[in-house]
C-alpha cells in the first residue's frame, strides 16, 4: 500500500480522536480536576495506541506475508496492556478514578475503532472491485 494511504489514515485518525477528546473534556471538567486527569489518561492510551497501530496496519494491509496480522496483534496487545495498567492504577486510586478512566478509554477507542473498521471495509471493497489505491 502506498504510504499516502497511511498518512491519510493517521491524519483522519488524529482528527477523530481529538474530536472525541474535545467532546469528553467538558463532561470531565464539570466533575473536577481529578476526573479530568483520569479521563485524559484513558483517552490518551487509546488515542496513541489506536492511531499508531491503525497506521501500521494500513501500511501492511494488502502486502504479502504476515505483516498485517503482526501489526493487528501487536496493536491489540498494546491497547490491552496499556489499558489494564491504567485500570490497575485507577483502581488503586479508588472508584472515583475508575469511571472517568473507563469513560476516557471509551472516548478514545470507540470512534477510532469505528473509523478503522470503515477504512478497512472500504479498502477491501475497492480491492475486490479492482480499483487501485
Amino acid at each position: 500500500m502506498r504510504s499516502g494511504g497511511a498518512l491519510r489514515f493517521a491524519i483522519l485518525g488524529v482528527a477523530i480522536v481529538l474530536a472525541s477528546g474535545l467532546a469528553l473534556l467538558p463532561l470531565a471538567l464539570a466533575r473536577g480536576e481529578e476526573t479530568v486527569r483520569w479521563a485524559v489518561l484513558g483517552w490518551t492510551i487509546m488515542a496513541i495506541t489506536g492511531v499508531a497501530g491503525g497506521t501500521w496496519m494500513v501500511r501492511k494491509h494488502g502486502q504479502q506475508g504476515a505483516g498485517f496480522l503482526v501489526a493487528l496483534g501487536t496493536c491489540m496487545l498494546a491497547r490491552l496492556f496499556a489499558s489494564v495498567s491504567g485500570a490497575a492504577a485507577a483502581a488503586m486510586s479508588g472508584m472515583d478514578a475508575v469511571w472517568p478512566y473507563v469513560a476516557g478509554l471509551a472516548a478514545g477507542y470507540l470512534p477510532l475503532q469505528a473509523f478503522e473498521l470503515f477504512w478497512f471495509i472500504r479498502r477491501a471493497r475497492k480491492q475486490a472491485a479492482g480499483e487501485v489505491g
